[in-house]
C-alpha cells in the first residue's frame, strides 16, 4: 500500500528547515514527511514499482536530513530534495539494469490498487491506456522519462527540472519537446485516443 504523506504548506517548508536547524525535532517529521512525498511521485513514474519508489523515498527523506547542513538556502528544500530523488532514481535504474530484475509495470497491478475508474469510461479500455503508456514510457531513456516526471507529475517549470536533472533550461525544453513527438507517433497510444474519442 502506497504510503499517505501529507505536504508541508509550501510557505512554511523554509521554516520547518530554520527550526529543525534550531533543535525542533518536531521539525525533522514535517521534512522527512515532505521529502518522502516528493520523492514517491517521481521515483513510482520513473521506476514503474511502487515499492521500489518507497524504498527510494526513505532513502531521499534519510539523505535529505543527514545533509540538511548543506543546504544554503531554506526555501530552495523542494529543489534540493528534486535533485537527491534523481540521484537515487539513476542508481536504482543503473542496479536494476545490471541484475536484470523484472518488474511489475503500474499497468498490470491488481486492480484494488487501482484508482477508481469515471462510470462514463470502460475499464478495460482505461487498464490497456495506461498499458500503452507504461509501455511507450519505458522505450524512454532514464534522463527523458524523469524531465516528463518532473514537469507532469510534480508540475515543475523548466528552471527546476534543470536544476534536478543538472542541465540547461534548453535542454529540458528540447527533452520535453522530444518526448511528447515520440509518445505522439507511438501507434499504440494514437489508436488508444482515438478509441476514447469514439471514432
Amino acid at each position: 500500500m502506497e504510503p499517505n504523506f501529507q505536504l508541508a504548506e509550501p510557505r512554511s517548508v523554509a521554516a520547518e528547515v530554520r527550526r529543525l536547524r534550531g533543535g525542533d525535532p518536531d521539525a525533522a517529521d514535517a521534512l522527512a514527511r515532505r521529502a518522502m512525498r516528493l520523492a514517491l511521485r517521481t521515483a513510482a513514474a520513473l521506476l514503474e514499482s511502487r515499492e521500489e519508489a518507497s524504498d527510494i523515498a526513505q532513502d531521499v527523506a534519510v539523505d535529505a536530513l543527514r545533509s540538511l547542513g548543506k543546504l544554503r538556502d531554506p526555501d530552495a528544500f523542494d529543489a534540493w530534495v528534486h535533485r537527491i530523488t534523481v540521484r537515487h532514481a539513476m542508481r536504482r535504474l543503473k542496479r536494476r539494469r545490471r541484475a536484470r530484475q523484472a518488474e511489475t509495470p503500474l499497468a498490470l497491478l491488481a486492480e484494488t490498487a487501482q484508482p477508481v475508474v469515471p462510470q462514463d469510461i470502460d475499464p478495460d479500455a482505461l487498464t490497456a491506456a495506461r498499458q500503452a503508456l507504461a509501455t511507450a514510457l519505458a522505450g524512454l531513456p532514464a534522463r527523458r522519462r524523469l524531465a516528463l516526471a518532473l514537469r507532469y507529475v510534480h508540475d515543475l517549470p523548466d528552471a527546476e527540472i534543470a536544476a534536478a536533472l543538472g542541465c540547461r533550461e534548453g535542454t529540458v525544453h528540447a527533452l520535453l519537446s522530444r518526448d511528447r513527438q515520440a509518445l505522439r507517433r507511438d501507434r499504440n497510444l494514437v489508436e488508444i485516443a482515438i478509441d476514447f474519442k469514439g471514432g
